[in-house]
């Protein structure tokens, strides 16, 4: 439990020894994909729970007069002024007539009792919200090694990911992101705080200095910024055009 503790602490402080030790262990990719496994499925827990109360509530008439309030207050601050009353009085119909649908829906009877329903309902959306972050870690560290390979880094894949995995740790923040405002703020720190880590494990992974990393971390994000932006110029430019040559 101690050794655990020390090595969080290390690498939420960024501590390069800590780092340098976790990137010559035994297994380092495996080590490193526990961890960052670990940290996701805590941080995701509140997904867990809150779909589980959600799912063996269920759609009651309660909630889906709450839902058409909050849906219809929203609407009508953002409704196009040009709109006529009319159509906006058949889709206010249609709106409601469709949720008191799925309440309707909701109370069909189920092959299984709605709490054992449920709680696969919820494990299988905590899961997946776990496991999602599993693809954008790998594409765009992908991508920074490549970068990494270029600026003349070591480029080792399984140290490299080990490494880079930590920046989950910080992302045990987001536990908390139930909390109105408390959790939004965390999450911002966890997110800020990631890429901190993120950038110390591509320093040491790479025995790099502290600007190189910085400079290589955020290398594939501006690229694929400025690409976009290239295309969006593009495509607008095109647009325009073909207005222009229409009229």
């Amino acid at each position: 439990m101690e050794t655990t503790i020390s090595l969080i602490r290390g690498i939420v402080t960024l501590d390069e020894q800590t780092y340098r030790a976790f990137l010559t262990s035994e297994n380092v990719m495996k080590r490193g994909f526990l961890i960052f496994l670990a940290c996701f499925f805590i941080a995701t827990f509140p997904v867990f729970g809150q779909n589980l109360i959600n799912n063996i509530q269920g759609f009651t008439p309660e909630a889906a007069a709450d839902f058409q309030e909050q849906f219809l207050t929203i609407f009508e601050q953002f409704q196009p002024p040009d709109v006529e009353d009319e159509f906006l009085d058949i889709f206010k119909q249609n709106f409601i007539v469709g949720s008191n649908m799925g309440v309707e829906i909701d109370a069909l009877p189920t092959p299984l009792p709605r709490p054992i329903a449920a709680f696969f309902k919820a494990l299988g959306a905590w899961i997946s919200a776990a496991l999602s972050n599993i693809g954008p870690w790998l594409g765009y560290g992908a991508f920074v090694l490549l970068f990494a390979k270029l600026a003349g880094g070591r480029a080792v894949l399984n140290p490299f990911y080990g490494l880079t995995a930590l920046y989950a740790v910080p992302n045990l923040l987001r536990i908390f992101s139930f909390i109105p405002y408390l959790g939004p703020a965390l999450g911002l720190v966890a997110l800020i705080w990631g890429i901190a880590v993120y950038i110390r494990a591509v320093q040491v992974s790479q025995d790099f200095s502290g600007s190189k990393a910085v400079l290589i971390t955020f290398m594939p994000a501006l690229i694929l910024l400025l690409l976009g932006a290239c295309i969006g110029s593009v495509s607008l430019a095109s647009l325009i055009g073909a207005i222009s040559a229409a009229q």
